[in-house]
């Protein structure tokens, strides 16, 4: 009988442990225990800690995918595209995966490529939604959109920030309103 993969379930719980707990407050036995399975089956998956980390960092980032389409959808105007974009990512008292990780893991190497390509390509569909805004007139133009981008990002993850501490949703609300206002012509 051939064994059971046991990746998939791995995966799975090493990034909700990840997500609520972080990355250095979570080892692998705690995982492993989560997911139901001998520890030898983690490595039979997962050469390292960090070989995990980093698929589940993957993973959050493809389960975000239909968040990130809203931003490309150039049938509305570019700042309702940026506010659905935010309302679907919406409230998680875990924060996001992206930012936690950037706060813990930026300055290792391990991490470091992945999460700057990340946070780069969230940057740049942000930038390419904001110069759709600002050619269909629904975003300032006084503002170059790179700027507006690296703006209108750092305020998001701020909100989350505070969403966590307030365990609550009224940052994020607030920042959704105020992002209209400060990015409308």
């Amino acid at each position: 009988m051939p064994k059971p993969n046991h990746k998939q379930t791995l995966l799975d719980a090493g990034l909700a442990a990840f997500h609520r707990r972080g990355y250095h407050a979570t080892g692998v036995q705690e995982i492993v225990s989560a997911a139901g399975v001998p520890k030898g089956s983690f490595y039979s998956h997962f050469e390292s800690k960090d070989a995990l980390g980093l698929a589940a960092l993957a993973r959050y980032s493809e389960d975000r995918a239909e968040a990130r389409a809203l931003l490309q959808d150039t049938s509305l105007p570019g700042l309702e595209r940026i506010d659905r974009h935010f309302a679907a990512l919406g409230y998680s008292e875990n924060g996001c995966l992206l930012g936690n990780f950037t706060a813990e893991l930026a300055q290792l190497d391990a991490f470091h490529k992945d999460l700057s390509r990340l946070w780069r390509q969230w940057t740049e569909a942000l930038a390419r939604c904001l110069a759709d805004g600002q050619r269909d007139g629904s975003v300032r133009t006084d503002v170059p959109v790179a700027e507006l981008a690296r703006t209108v990002l750092a305020l998001w993850e701020g909100a989350v920030l505070s969403a966590k501490i307030e365990r609550g949703p009224e940052p994020l609300n607030i920042v959704r309103h105020t992002l209209r206002r400060l990015l409308a012509p």
